[in-house]
């Protein structure tokens, strides 16, 4: 379980790396004919464009059913305890799935950085990470830790992001699910 405001400063190992996509797409357009260049640079911004939603499309390791499943378990808590359903962040789900996935290849458990990969606007981020034979009984094994479900029964987070990836661990299979709650 870990939980955390936003810091008032940017931490020092906080890298931001600027992307210009631009000038990339601008080089590989270069034509010297007229209207050649308008229609080359269009069909470069399809192709790239086409290459990151393939790429996105297929680097998530957690299927649609088990993230749905990790977030409604955590809603159906919440509901129980008279609190509204946190809604479902694409951005912190691909964090969550890259940090299970992680878990997973490392075989143990440890936090993310919480700000990494996470959507700009936040103001207090949480995480819970666990490995279990299903993503039920490690629902439960949270609800029974009071740090997690603390995460899970923050009134404060609005949305959240899941992971849930499967691998085998010293012969044993296993889930790892990570779970990023944000306000």
């Amino acid at each position: 379980m870990r939980n955390g405001s936003r810091p008032s400063a940017p931490r020092a190992d906080t890298q931001h790396v600027p992307v210009d996509h631009h000038r990339t797409i601008e080089s590989a357009a270069r034509d010297d004919r007229p209207g050649r260049s308008i229609a080359r640079r269009r069909s470069l911004v399809v192709v790239a464009v086409l290459a990151l939603l393939a790429i996105f499309a297929t680097s998530c390791e957690s299927t649609e059913a088990d993230m749905a499943e990790v977030l409604a378990l955590v809603n159906q808590s919440r509901r129980a305890a008279g609190l509204r359903p946190l809604a479902r962040n694409t951005t912190l789900n691909g964090k969550a799935d890259a940090w299970a996935a992680h878990l997973r290849d490392i075989c143990g458990l440890e936090h993310s950085r919480l700000a990494d990969g996470a959507p700009p606007e936040w103001q207090k981020l949480g995480e819970n990470v666990g490995h279990g034979g299903t993503i039920a009984l490690i629902h439960d094994a949270y609800m029974n830790s009071p740090g997690h479900r603390r995460n899970i029964l923050d009134a404060s987070f609005t949305s959240m992001g899941a992971g849930a990836v499967y691998g085998t661990c010293n012969g044993e299979r296993r889930v790892f699910t990570v779970q990023v709650f944000m306000r």
